[in-house]
């Protein structure tokens, strides 16, 4: 068993184990249910397989055997209110409610049917795969076990068994089943514990036991029956139900898939969400499917399918290619991540060694090559190879070669090598589990003769142990390797998989290459000069089968190490790549314009995701110039480089925290002698003259906002609080090399360096004098440079790294080039936008402010240092400024609190009150010079730094912008990257930038823009019609649940009227909707103001569309999904007040009452009092709008119908739509069938909350 399955199964004092009370469905042979249809054994406990094809009608006899109310409610087909199967206020009666909630012991029929506008499309697969599940109450229903499969398919294509295409069809239901929501949880409580001690069901190892991560409702592999025969072709009906935390990456070992007609061997699933995966299954035996998410792995979700060999043997042809033959070993030894020790102090939690301090060095286990079957005699690792550091030795193969590794386990426990990318027969699976290899005909009958049970044992290449010697064989198939436009080699790994967590940290892992035919000279890549491999993880030696051997050899005190200590457990969480931290991967060596090939690689948890940024050159993948790339966990990428720029340059993750804990190398990149190749000829070369100068920075001048709460946390200053000024640096541009003059920047540019600018052939030359007291340097994202010239202070034999750091008073010159490919691509902007920034500590340079923006733009573009097809042009920068990160941190202190010595850096209070919420370094609408006129061709520059939590959502009120030919009025920007947006603004006034992120927006990340008439703007043919509306606001007595009229209208007096013009540029587009979904509210304090009840639908039009507005059988809707937080409304204390006669003092701290308040509206009603009415035949545009914060994420389902929405130009048919924060979507719906149907959020959580409405489509009126 599991280390963990105890945890789930083991019954105990306190535990039910792994026997529950369920509800379920089963199948019976006529209306007698006497005799039951038995359904196969691997459907475990879900419902019978419905099946249906186009034009079909289902009928369904649901007759309830258990305790309490179910029903049956299907996806993915048509239905009467009759036969909905779901309970839910929907307005009818008497026998159209039978269907809703059938009691114990009675029955109902359900008829439903499968119209083509539910069918599959051409480019479907014959059989979509779907669900259905009682519905009574949603989340108790299916966690009870009430689910079953449903597939929908293309007419013609059906037999008993399914689709007629495929010999076997599976269906597979991956979902952590939360017992815990089970309505039998009481009962199983009572039967399987016999003295509960305390308040059980709140126990959270008690909740944690419960929750069983199933497939079929099977654990640990014990699903049966997933059999077939070699050379059969096999559907797998894949389902995901759940939670959040249902998310899946289902591995299929040994076998190729096809999911919608790509090729793979995993495939992920979310809650409500499904997929059809074909496979011809080739290689018999056990196989192991998996989700390799790590938690769902080591909880079971795990299960076994058997490959036979059945009659008539199918002939599987040896592949025909090259043998390619390696000699490894697993040999443990002591790896030191950091042989030079860094002087970077964050370093030291990491790499010294103390008292309950490993250190830098781990005893670790490696895969080491040899030259022949005897491992006498090591492979030495070539000057070229030394970067490989703790990865082992690179196996190459081409389509159709056999790869042959012959492994010798030299440590001092069990290990083994899993390949990714190639195929293996089952005995050559090199990861442990239940693995029953085939029984040959006369081993059987000898065992029964004996009456002896099959024993069960993991083959050898599972388990190769110590001192063994195993020969693995794999084969690589035929179009298993690069498509056209890759590189020549696609990348994978090979890895030991005993336990894939523990002998990965322990460091057994390598790199594995799938070439194209023809693309290999003697086992190296011959289109290519170089060939690195980096594989970037946080090797987390907490979970190291060393770890205790390592704390007793390399800490000083062993005794006193606590395992569960959170300092000791992340001291021990290296971000290496290949195995090295803080720049001591060697060997990264290339000529100028070599060829060279990056295999790019990651190994972690889902939250892994790495980064990897190359300074000074860029890279093609997949046809496509950059110089960053996100690589995930056991996904690998293959990058080529021809690089131009010389010197010592590094690749790291970008992500800010891996930065900063040494995920991070060097390379570098030299002239040969025989490199002739001529480079680009740089057409001009732009000088500039920068300066870094310490300044007093005032983040809000205008102290407005100081009397806000929010506001005070950051601006006011006090005993424990620098309030709104801090030291910092800045990029200041001077005149020439006297640095007597310097040139005024634009104001909005704020605490930002000065714009560069170069076109695409350029040379850039920045002459960087550092006026501050500590050493800086300037970076630039985009261009390629070289290190020109040192200065005076350094000597020839000193780091490059180094010398490019300009110490205080010292001048240093940096040379940047502008390649061709760094500039705009056709139909982008005329400049692309990117930041430079000083990196001696990249994070504590940031966030002491030195950064600005940095234009590339297409040759002819620019004239007299400005775009020359653009009025105006601005760059934005927002970011959340930790100065508890700057350099100056305590300087501010002692300068700027009232009482320093009292400061604690380490309360919580403080750390939030340095975090300022900024764009170009101003907060709460302080920044100054954003200013245009009407008809303006305006470009933004728009860009973000900080960690990977800082997304910024920037939001421009009042005007739209065109981003990649596509209109919009919001756009998402991420850490170190940026974008460029171009608007035309029509609408006069002062409007709002901002982040809509409400968190970002309420502390202050918002300025203000304005937009004013120009004499020679004439333009006004957009206006065509006039809408006049009078709009109140109103504060009323609000029901979430009413039963009765509204109450209690009041209003304050005032009148104000707001004109809005509809342009051209701020409707749709041709590609959308005649109309399209906006909102209007109120912004004095967005978040108080929307909690409040401040919004309302915004349509926009094209022209004046009568056909769409006039025709009486158009109908329109707008709803709203939001949680309404009441503890943010600015009535939070009249309605204590009101509705709570002895309130406690310290109500609003009180957890129970804080989530009383969030209230999960659609249109601010809860629990279907909201209700919308249609007639068939009626053409319904359906306004969704999304507001809110992070929780507010909507999977919308509508019952009974399918709606229809357009983006990019292409025509979508859904039943459910997913919902963001900010987001609106115009859709379309023809109702067709009368009845009251449901619609509402399908994610757990809001349903039982209440965010569900009704629409009832009524009969169109008979006309005589």
């Amino acid at each position: 068993m599991h280390r963990d399955a105890a945890v789930f199964l083991k019954k105990g004092p306190q535990r039910i184990g792994s026997t529950y009370k369920k509800a379920v469905y089963k199948q019976y042979s006529d209306a007698t249910y006497r005799t039951e249809v038995v359904k196969p054994n691997w459907l475990g406990y879900l419902g019978p397989v419905l099946m249906a094809e186009e034009g079909d009608t289902v009928i369904v006899n649901l007759k309830n055997s258990a305790s309490r109310p179910y029903s049956i409610h299907p996806h993915g087909l048509n239905y009467s209110k009759g036969s909905e199967g779901a309970l839910y206020p929907d307005g009818t009666s008497h026998l159209l409610k039978q269907d809703d909630s059938v009691p114990p012991g009675r029955t109902v029929t359900y008829e439903w049917t499968l119209p083509e506008s539910h069918s599959p499309t051409a480019d479907d697969n014959n059989c979509m795969t779907r669900f259905y599940h009682s519905h009574v109450c949603t989340i108790k229903d299916i966690n009870s076990g009430l689910i079953g499969p449903l597939l929908i398919c293309k007419r013609g294509t059906l037999d008993v068994h399914g689709d007629r295409s495929a010999d076997y069809t599976y269906s597979l239901l991956f979902m952590v089943a939360d017992e815990n929501f089970s309505w039998y949880l009481d009962e199983n409580i009572r039967t399987h514990i016999t003295n509960p001690v305390g308040d059980l069901k709140d126990d959270e190892d008690f909740i944690e036991s419960n929750k069983m991560h199933g497939i079929n409702g099977f654990l640990y592999g014990n699903l049966p029956g997933l059999s077939m025969c070699q050379g059969n072709k096999i559907q797998w009906h894949m389902i995901g139900l759940g939670n959040e935390v249902d998310m899946h990456s289902v591995h299929f070992h040994g076998q190729i898939l096809t999911v919608l007609k790509h090729h793979t061997d995993t495939v992920s699933l979310f809650p409500a969400s499904s997929f059809t995966a074909e496979m011809v299954a080739d290689n018999p035996g056990h196989w192991l499917l998996a989700c390799n998410v790590n938690d769902h792995l080591m909880a079971g979700m795990q299960a076994l399918f058997e490959i036979k060999k059945c009659f008539p043997n199918v002939h599987k042809p040896r592949p025909y290619g090259e043998l390619r033959q390696y000699f490894i070993a697993a040999e443990e030894e002591v790896w030191d991540y950091a042989p030079t020790v860094p002087n970077d102090g964050e370093a030291q939690e990491f790499v010294t060694k103390g008292q309950n301090r490993i250190g830098s060095r781990y005893k670790k286990v490696r895969y080491v090559e040899y030259t022949d079957n005897s491992f006498m005699t090591k492979m030495l690792r070539s000057p070229e190879e030394q970067h490989l550091g703790i990865l082992g030795p690179v196996l190459r193969a081409e389509e159709k070669d056999t790869i042959r590794v012959v492994f010798k386990n030299k440590a001092s426990r069990p290990y083994t090598i899993q390949p990714h990318g190639v195929q293996y027969s089952i005995e050559q699976d090199g990861t442990l589990y239940y693995n029953e290899l085939e029984e040959s005909y006369t081993e059987k009958k000898l065992r029964e003769l004996k009456k002896q049970p099959r024993v069960v044992t993991p083959p050898p290449a599972a388990s190769v142990r110590p001192g063994i010697v195993y020969t693995y064989e794999w084969t690589v198939p035929q179009g298993a390797g690069p498509v056209e436009g890759e590189a020549d080699c696609l990348t994978y790994l090979y890895y030991s998989a005993v336990d894939p967590v523990k002998d990965t940290s322990s460091g057994l892992v390598g790199p594995l290459l799938i070439c194209r035919p023809g693309s290999l000279k003697k086992g190296i890549q011959k289109h290519y000069n170089k060939e690195f491999h980096l594989m970037a993880t946080v090797f987390d030696e907490n979970l190291s089968w060393y770890l205790d051997e390592n704390i007793q050899t390399f800490t000083t005190s062993p005794k006193t190490v606590k395992k569960e200590d959170d300092g000791f457990m992340e001291s021990n969480k290296m971000h290496a790549i290949n195995g090295y931290v803080y720049n001591n991967l060697p060997g990264l060596r290339m000529c100028k314009g070599d060829t060279v090939s990056w295999h790019l690689s990651a190994l972690g948890s889902e939250t892994d995701i790495i980064s990897f940024y190359f300074q000074g050159n860029r890279f093609i993948y997949r046809q496509n110039r950059r110089d960053s790339i996100s690589v995930f966990p056991h996904i690998s990428h293959t990058v080529t480089m021809e690089p131009d720029s010389m010197g010592q340059f590094e690749v790291v993750s970008a992500t800010l925290d891996h930065y900063r804990n040494g995920m991070r190398a060097n390379y570098t990149v030299e002239k040969c002698g025989l490199f002739q190749r001529q480079g680009e000829v740089m057409l001009h070369s732009k000088t500039y003259y920068i300066a870094a100068v310490e300044i007093d920075w005032d983040y809000s001048p205008n102290r407005t906002w100081e009397a806000e709460i929010e506001a005070s946390i950051f601006l006011k200053r006090g005993p424990q609080r620098i309030g709104a000024v801090y030291k910092k640096a800045v990029y200041k541009q001077y005149t020439d090399a006297t640095y007597g003059q310097e040139i005024p920047k634009p104001i909005w540019l704020g605490y930002m360096g000065p714009m560069l600018m170069a076109e695409s052939g350029d040379k850039v030359v920045i002459h960087l004098k550092n006026l501050a007291s500590r050493p800086y340097t300037v970076h630039p994202h985009g261009l390629t440079y070289t290190k020109g010239k040192e200065g005076e202070t350094w000597t020839q034999h000193v780091n490059v790294r180094t010398a490019s750091f300009v110490r205080p008073g010292a001048v240093y010159a940096y040379e940047w080039t502008v390649p061709n490919g760094a500039g705009p691509e056709e139909g982008e902007p005329d400049c692309l936008t990117y930041l430079y920034y000083s990196a001696v500590d990249q994070v504590k340079d940031t966030s002491s402010g030195l950064v600005g923006p940095l234009l590339i733009c297409r040759p002819g573009s620019l004239e007299e240092g400005m775009q020359k097809n653009y009025n105006k042009e601005f760059h934005l920068m927002a970011t959340v400024f930790d100065e508890n990160l700057s350099w100056y941190l305590d300087e501010n202190i002692q300068t700027f609190t009232t009482s320093p010595q009292t400061v604690d850096k380490q309360d919580t209070g403080f750390i939030m009150s340095n975090k300022m919420h900024a764009i170009n370094g101003y907060v709460y609408n302080n920044l100054p010079g954003l200013r245009m006129c009407k008809g303006d061709k305006v470009s933004w520059h728009l860009s973000a730094l900080g960690t990977e939590t800082d997304i910024i959502s920037f939001y421009f009120q009042g005007n739209r912008f065109i981003y990649r030919q596509n209109r919009r009025d919001s756009i998402s920007v991420f850490p170190h990257i940026s974008h460029t947006v171009t608007m035309e603004p029509d609408s006069m006034g002062q409007f709002e930038v901002a982040s809509a992120t409400l968190d970002h927006y309420r502390y202050g990340m918002r300025a203000n823009y304005i937009v004013d008439r120009s004499n020679l703007y004439q333009r006004r043919n957009w206006i065509t019609h006039t809408r006049t509306y009078f709009i109140a606001a109103v504060e009323i007595e609000w029901d979430y649940s009413p039963s009765r009229a509204f109450e209690a209208e009041l209003y304050n007096g005032e009148i104000h009227t707001y004109t809005w013009y509809i342009t051209k540029n701020t409707g749709p587009t041709p590609e959308q909707e005649p109309c399209i979904a906006s909102a209007y509210f109120s912004t004095v304090d967005v978040t108080k103001d929307l909690n409040s009840g401040l919004i309302g639908p915004l349509v926009i039009c094209r022209g004046w569309n009568k056909i769409f507005r006039l025709k009486g059988n158009v109908k329109e809707f707008a709803t709203l999904f939001f949680i309404f937080d009441e503890n943010d409304s600015w009535y939070l204390d009249d309605n204590i007040k009101e509705y709570i006669s002895n309130p406690q003092p310290d109500l609003k701290s009180d957890e129970n009452f804080i989530e009383s308040n969030k209230m999960h509206g659609i249109n601010g009603y809860v629990y279907g009092n909201l209700h919308l009415y249609m007639e068939v035949g009626n053409r319904v545009y359906w306004h969704i709008l999304g507001m809110g914060n992070e929780v507010d994420i909507h999977t919308v389902h509508w019952h009974g119908h399918s709606l229809e929405y357009k983006l990019g130009g292409n025509l979508y048919r859904t039943d459910v739509y997913e919902l963001f924060p900010a987001t609106f979507q115009t859709t379309k719906l023809i109702p067709l069938f009368p009845g009251s149907w449901l619609f509402h959020c399908h994610v757990h959580d809001h349903i039982k909350a209440g965010m569900e409405a009704v629409y009832t489509v009524l009969e169109k009126p008979r006309i005589h």
